[in-house]
């Protein structure tokens, strides 16, 4: 049976996103993945830098709610589409715990070898009071959008 990289995909995005299992990115990711988001914010290389930004956002956006648009990929790569919904229960990019609903619209892309995540990045607008967007490829990460 072949690989499918949009079940990998969804499940990451329904399972550790929305449902908080963070310890599925053990089959999921390589030991050695490369989590931009995670590198941007200077946090622990590989599978325990993917775990820190899941449990992080885990842990900051509570009552997460996922919506899948789109999701694309290949062997090698997939890319999904997708939004959320949630309350921000803690300080997240930068800015502190407001307790106030918050909605995002996402793009992360994952590098795939062997059927598991070996690079991630992602495009996020956050709908912050000042709406903000985060590039994980950027060298300047934050924007704030009016």
């Amino acid at each position: 049976m072949a690989f499918d990289s949009k079940v990998l995909m969804q499940t990451y995005l329904d399972e550790v996103v929305q449902n908080g299992r963070i310890e599925l990115i053990e089959e999921l990711a390589h030991a050695d993945v490369i989590d931009e988001a995670n590198l941007a914010f200077r946090g622990p290389p590989g599978r325990a830098g993917l775990i820190a930004h899941a449990r992080g956002f885990n842990r900051n956006i509570t009552k997460v709610k996922v919506t899948v648009k789109r999701i694309v990929g290949d062997q090698t790569s997939v890319m999904a589409w997708w939004s959320f919904t949630g309350i921000h229960a803690g300080p997240w990019l930068g800015r502190p715990q407001s307790d106030k609903p918050i909605s995002g619209n996402v793009f992360s892309f994952f590098d795939l070898v062997d059927g598991k995540i070996s690079r991630y990045s992602l495009y996020l607008h956050a709908a912050f009071d000042d709406p903000m967007v985060f590039d994980s490829t950027s060298p300047q990460l934050f924007q704030t959008r009016t």
